[in-house]
């Protein structure tokens, strides 16, 4: 099953959060969470454990960044969590 994609999402609640993210604008709390949750659904997809390409260290830096999740609780710790994702081929923006 592929992850949800943030401009899906229908409760009006992700995008402001998204939109504030990607213009670098200050972020609540709310829109924080908001955010963590959709990159928490985006990474525990299980279709990223699909790959027939990944290598022992590539699951393992998958499961780091599941493991990270839970610890985005700024600008700053998302900005590092995305590019690390990114840095690994994937992109949830």
């Amino acid at each position: 099953m592929m992850p949800g994609y943030w401009m899906d999402e229908t409760s009006g609640v992700l995008r402001p959060a998204v939109e504030a993210y990607l213009a670098g604008s200050t972020m609540t709390p709310e829109q924080i969470a908001a955010l963590r949750a959709y990159l928490r659904q985006w990474i525990g997809s299980p279709v990223w454990d699909q790959n027939p390409h990944a290598t022992e260290g590539d699951r393992q830096q998958l499961a780091m960044m599941r493991r990270l999740i839970d610890m985005l609780t700024s600008r700053a710790t998302i900005e590092a969590w995305i590019a690390g994702v990114v840095e690994m081929g994937m992109d949830p923006l």
